[in-house]
């Protein structure tokens, strides 16, 4: 029987050597007919080449760079004449259309190196101090004076410095007038440290009004008929106050609730002619409250970037009933504009879901912070003031304040106010080998307190005070009058308020600061110095 073709044509299987072997005779026989031929190859590169796929696999032979280069690099050609000769006729189109020579960092040296650094020379100045105190609108509720000399008053008081000191505050006398009070440092002094509280309950920490700091052990259960009592007294000192402030017979005071604190001041203050409120933080919700109660308001520490936006602005102190009104006007044309390209109602209502939602949410982004400071000036003032007498929000419902109104703070008596004093610590300090007498006083630090210490203080007494400032309040402080001083000048606004504020309680030279329009005058302060040898004040 025939053998099957199949079988016969079917290669037979070889052993890798010999695949290795027929290849290498393949090579040897192109070799030898190139070199018959006349074209001699380098064999031996032919077979590096052919034996690489193979034998690089099994050896650890470096495989070679095919871009390296044997010779040695060039070296760059230094332009020498670069600049053309002055003296030619196209030097003009020379210096045009030339190239910048790039830099050559191989033949920097050293001497070059430090031929090309320039010093620059810093000259130092020395801080200028200035004559006068600023005004800071932030409560304090410490501050600490230290001084490389014995200060002459004490914590330590006699009985007719005491009383002296007590009858010149609630008096309001001054060492312009002539008196026959006990007239030594220590009676001056403690009439610096007095002030007017309401309501005035020992066992309770009512300033700062920060209820996380006020211990729940203090705390007394309110029952409804004390709650009504203390609100009935709130109500009539606040009334007091603000007649007083109305009148110009009080400077400013402060009423300091659990979430806000409001600063009345007076017509004249500051250079404002008008009497006005400041309230802050505030958040949407009472905002919405002073909307609905068409109680006008600026928010003078907006960013403007949020008015561009055309958010809540109210920095032209527009009514909202006539917002209200444009809105609406511009509300309609929308819809029926959208009704007509054929926009359903559920995708109308969607639409302006999404803008409420927008306009919602950068409403609140300045919630809680020192742009939401609110403004009130002339006769919203006084619907304001209705306003905060029934607001409930402005009284704490839970925790160990539950029940208690806010904290009303002045510098002159007004009806059922408590007479207070700062608590005063004296201590001497050793630095280096040098004593420093150092001076504490803690409680509700108002602004002319400060500027009747330092008055009190010798000229050729340095001091330094440093001031533990409550954050939300520092923002008053950066509240300025900007009106122009030729603008109030000419109406003599500072004159007159001046004049009609010389019974509100602030000694003369203090008072005169009080009512200057400048806004260099009004200032944050974390450290004040005073300098003997040139008289002059610096803060920070």
């Amino acid at each position: 029987m025939s053998k099957s073709p199949e079988k016969e044509t079917t290669p037979k299987w070889l052993h890798p050597s010999d695949v290795m072997k027929m290849h290498k005779l393949k090579q040897k026989k192109k070799a030898l007919q190139a070199r018959i031929k006349g074209n001699t190859p380098d064999l031996k590169k032919i077979n590096n080449t052919a034996s690489t796929n193979f034998e690089n696999v099994f050896t650890n032979k470096k495989r070679s760079n095919p871009f390296i280069k044997c010779s040695a690099p060039k070296k760059p050609k230094i332009e020498t004449n670069f600049f053309p000769d002055e003296s030619t006729d196209q030097t003009l189109f020379k210096l045009l259309h030339q190239n910048d020579p790039s830099p050559n960092n191989s033949y920097t040296s050293f001497s070059n190196i430090f031929g090309k650094i320039e010093v620059e020379t810093v000259e130092i100045v020395k801080a200028q101090g200035k004559t006068w105190l600023p005004i800071d609108w932030t409560l304090k509720d410490k501050i600490r004076l230290i001084a490389s000399k014995p200060f002459p008053w004490n914590q330590k008081l006699k009985v007719s410095e005491e009383a002296s000191g007590i009858t010149a505050f609630t008096r309001c006398l001054g060492d312009e007038t002539e008196n026959n009070l006990d007239s030594s440092p220590n009676a001056k002094f403690h009439q610096c440290c007095l002030y007017f509280i309401q309501p005035n309950l020992p066992w309770l920490q009512l300033f700062p009004r920060n209820s996380n700091k006020v211990q729940s052990t203090n705390g007394v259960a309110v029952n409804s008929g004390m709650k009504e009592g203390l609100h009935q007294a709130w109500c009539d000192s606040l009334r007091s106050l603000f007649q007083l402030v109305r009148t110009r017979q009080c400077p400013f005071f402060y009423a300091c609730a659990n979430n806000f604190t409001v600063l009345f001041r007076a017509a004249g203050i500051s250079g404002f002619t008008d009497i006005h409120v400041l309230v802050t933080p505030t958040t949407r919700g009472f905002r919405h409250l002073l909307k609905q109660e068409e109680i006008e308001f600026t928010m003078p520490l907006k960013n403007k970037r949020m008015s561009d936006q055309g958010y809540e602005t109210w920095d032209s102190a527009v009514s909202e009933s006539t917002a209200e009104v444009e809105e609406e006007e511009e509300d309609a044309p929308d819809e029926s504009w959208m009704k007509s390209m054929g926009i359903n109602d559920a995708d109308i209502k969607q639409i302006n879901y999404s803008q409420d939602r927008m306009i919602h949410k950068a409403e609140c982004e300045v919630d809680n912070s020192e742009q939401s400071l609110v403004m009130i000036e002339g006769v919203e003032v006084h619907s304001f003031y209705n306003f905060i007498l029934n607001c409930k929000s402005s009284t704490a419902f839970t925790g160990p304040l539950a029940g208690i109104p806010p904290t009303l703070l002045a510098p002159v008596a007004f009806n059922g106010s408590s007479l207070q004093s700062l608590k005063v610590r004296e201590s001497k300090v050793n630095k280096d080998n040098i004593n420093f007498y150092s001076l504490e006083l803690s409680g509700p630090i108002l602004p002319n307190m400060i500027h009747n210490l330092f008055a009190l203080n010798q000229p050729e007494h340095s001091l330094t005070a440093t001031f533990n400032n409550l954050k939300y309040t520092e923002c008053f402080s950066k509240v300025k009058n900007t009106e122009r001083r030729s603008v109030i000048d000419n109406r003599g606004t500072v004159v007159f308020g001046k004049e009609n504020l010389s019974d509100c309680g602030l000694l003369p030279r203090v008072l005169k600061h009080f009512c200057a329009p400048e806004q260099d005058y009004v200032s944050n302060v974390e450290c004040l110095k005073y300098t003997s040898e040139n008289k002059t004040f610096t803060w920070s």
